[in-house]
């Protein structure tokens, strides 16, 4: 069988992957589907650095702005959405373009993901339920006495990874560490991938990086986080809040941070997600330079 080609165009945040990836996708009868988890949030097109709507305009884009920023997007439910994507573009005689900053989705796309069986429902409600009470510090305790690998994994401040894993052991009676070193799945077996990472040194993409916040505050970055936050989402549950910016921009609203230190954070913050994106992708896919 000859197998179909899936392109991937991947790199860290403000790299230019996007224009990149409109240009190949209008010169080969693409599609753009999106691999940023940032990004599918629908909420918050402007401080995700989502395609404009004129950019939408020249080219099919895909699973950006579409996901409600009160529910949990992860790898998995990610995968699943791409699949679907990649599948109807290629029986329209098109060519997908996946394109993002999340190197574990794309990770998980060309290698797959581990089986993990399901997690009854009962389960997962109730150790949700016990994690909203639940301070991190408990969290951590209980994970490192089900799963002390993943325990120093984890950071201790990231909620959701912990309670995955404490849901994990008490579905199955096995740490999610050991259900990970399974032998993982392709979820596309007769597709071939042409992967390309983009990529500047770190002071090039650091100056695009303030020109790029500068650009999101022109845009009104600001009131569209302040809608966000009036929407009344669960800070402990709704992964929207860990979108780079919100804690930054919510402090400048309540007054703690002045414009300049405003900026001065989403900067820093940005450049030091970037420096983490451009080390998963040199470490951990097989790496071509654009």
């Amino acid at each position: 069988m000859t197998k179909n080609k899936v392109y991937i165009i991947c790199g860290p945040t403000a790299s230019g992957k996007s224009n990149l990836a409109i240009e190949q996708a209008l010169a080969n009868n693409g599609v753009i589907i999106n691999a940023d988890s940032q990004q599918v949030y629908k909420e918050l097109p402007i401080l995700t650095a989502c395609p404009s709507i004129a950019d939408m305009e020249k080219v099919p884009h895909r699973l950006y702005a579409f996901f409600d920023g009160n529910k949990r997007m992860d790898a998995a439910l990610w995968l699943t959405y791409a699949i679907k994507e990649i599948k109807d573009t290629l029986e329209m005689g098109k060519n997908p373009y996946v394109v993002g900053g999340t190197g574990f989705y794309i990770k998980a796309l060309t290698e797959g993901l581990s089986v993990i069986p399901n997690i009854p429902q009962n389960i997962r409600d109730q150790v949700r339920k016990e994690g909203i009470k639940a301070k991190n510090e408990y969290l951590y305790n209980i994970l490192k006495k089900y799963d002390p690998e993943l325990a120093k994994k984890v950071n201790p401040s990231d909620r959701q990874r912990m309670l995955r894993g404490i849901e994990v052991f008490r579905a199955t009676g096995v740490p999610l560490s050991v259900w990970q070193r399974n032998k993982k799945i392709k979820p596309l077996p007769d597709v071939q991938f042409d992967l390309n990472i983009v990529d500047f040194e770190m002071s090039v993409l650091e100056r695009r990086i303030a020109l790029r916040v500068d650009k999101m505050l022109e845009m009104g970055v600001v009131d569209e986080v302040k809608r966000m936050l009036e929407l009344g989402y669960d800070e402990k549950h709704a992964a929207i809040f860990k979108v780079i910016g919100v804690t930054t921009i919510r402090k400048y609203l309540s007054g703690e941070y002045d414009l300049a230190a405003m900026k001065k954070e989403l900067v820093l913050l940005t450049r030091q997600y970037a420096k983490r994106q451009r080390t998963f992708f040199r470490t951990q896919l097989s790496y071509r330079d654009v």
